[in-house]
């Protein structure tokens, strides 16, 4: 927990402060005087802060954002006295309009060009993996839930809508987001199943991936005094039928061996390049007792793609857009479907779908598609965020008049408001699911 815990906490810090640095900069640049830089809230108290020339440096305690405070500007810290006395040539009220704009927007451009750098070097320097479907030669497995939905063992899927797609991830996504039909081969044959609410739902509910490969096997470790063990099984057997029945996927041995729940049954084994027969004892559970390490067979499917520098940056620029665009279609897919709700993620939701273990390339993809994120949300023309004081600031320069303090005060505290519901809203159901799941 600390592992993912410190992995949210330092991809935010991180971004924080190079929003806020991107605010900073700009108001700086046109003249304007930075009072406050804080990582993160201080709402009460600091954890540190420090007073350097007119602006004081510090990292608050509640991790749900950060900001500057410039002088002469009406925004969250509702500092109305200011407002009241004569403007200065230092505050942010006597800037031009399109000066108030870029400082406005500085934020925002640094999440995108981060976004944008982080892509660019995982493409160059890590390529990128993806499951072929093409080399799936088993197709997938499926339980009773989505054989309601029409899928079978063994069914390969090829596409969505009539698109189709190399990258089994590719078409999980672009089946929950915006499919309504789904194309998989069938007995050499392409067939087409409709995708309702319910698909959707279902596909949600799998959250290590929907459409599963189904694999071969090996033992990989057997359980003491257990039923594998008493067969005399041993790590790196292959097990290839059951009381002479081929079993060579992972799944046919499951299903198989349930057959002889507390009964006694042959095991056909290929040990180091030879035949073994073996007994064993079937537990009443439809188990032997091992575990089975289906990795080989995996790694067989994964297609590994390396970018030249060119078109690292090519893909550098565009996945940003990409991400926006996938988590705003995934936001509209959540009101569409049963149980929608159960899967909008706060702080507390993410933190339990991250690694145990620290790995650098997710820390860095996570960061890229938050900090892609974080610019599409305060662009949203909402007053309180980037986006909300852009909007006064273009109508100024469309209109050539400016809005007066009162209604940007009055707007400032629609958009608390509103921010405040969200974070209700988003902490709240984190603290449903993790009650009631």
């Amino acid at each position: 927990m600390l592992i993912q815990i410190a992995t949210l906490m330092l991809s935010l810090m991180l971004l924080v402060m190079l929003h806020e640095l991107g605010h900073y900069v700009t108001a700086r640049w046109f003249g304007v005087r930075v009072e406050r830089f804080f990582c993160f809230f201080d709402v009460k108290f600091a954890i540190w802060k420090k007073q350097i020339g007119d602006t004081v440096y510090g990292i608050g305690w509640l991790p749900l954002g950060g900001y500057v405070k410039l002088s002469g500007m009406i925004d969250e810290s509702m500092d109305l006295d200011q407002m009241k006395q004569e403007p200065k040539p230092w505050e942010f009220r006597t800037k031009p309009a399109w000066q108030r704009l870029i400082i406005m927007l500085g934020g925002i451009i640094v999440n995108i060009v981060l976004a944008m750098i982080i892509y660019t070097v995982i493409f160059a320097s890590q390529g990128e993996n993806y499951v072929n479907v093409n080399k799936m030669q088993y197709g997938i497995e499926v339980d009773s839930a989505q054989t309601s939905l029409g899928l079978r063992n063994g069914d390969i899927p090829v596409g969505v809508n009539g698109i189709k797609y190399q990258s089994l991830q590719e078409i999980n996504k672009e089946a929950l987001l915006g499919g309504t039909s789904l194309e998989v081969k069938r007995d050499g044959k392409e067939v087409s199943l409709p995708i309702n609410e319910n698909f959707r739902t279902q596909i949600l509910a799998y959250k290590s991936g929907f459409f599963k490969p189904q694999t071969t096997f090996v033992v990989d470790s057997v359980t003491e005094n257990s039923s594998a063990q008493k067969a005399g099984l041993l790590k790196g057997d292959k097990i290839v039928a059951v009381d002479g029945f081929t079993t060579p996927l992972f799944s046919s041995f499951k299903s198989k061996i349930k057959e002889y729940k507390g009964k006694s049954t042959s095991l056909s084994v290929i040990r180091n390049g030879e035949p073994v027969e073996l007994m064993a004892t079937i537990d009443k559970d439809g188990t032997l007792g091992f575990r089975g390490d289906t990795s080989g067979y995996l790694s067989t499917l994964v297609e590994h793609k390396d970018y030249t520098i060119g078109e690292s940056v090519a893909m550098g620029i565009v996945k940003p857009f990409d991400a926006i665009v996938t988590q705003v279609r995934g936001i509209g897919t959540l009101f569409k479907v049963k149980d929608g709700r159960k899967q909008v993620a706060g702080p507390i939701g993410m933190v339990k779908q991250m690694p145990t273990e620290w790995n650098w390339l997710f820390f860095w993809s996570f960061t890229a598609m938050i900090s892609a994120w974080l610019a599409f949300i305060n662009l949203l023309p909402i007053p309180g965020l980037d986006g909300g004081h852009a909007v006064f600031a273009i109508y100024e320069m469309v209109t050539g008049k400016k809005p007066s303090d009162k209604v940007l005060e009055k707007a400032q505290m629609v958009g608390v408001v509103i921010i405040l519901g969200l974070m209700v809203f988003i902490f709240g159901n984190d603290i449903i699911n993790m009650i009631f799941g």
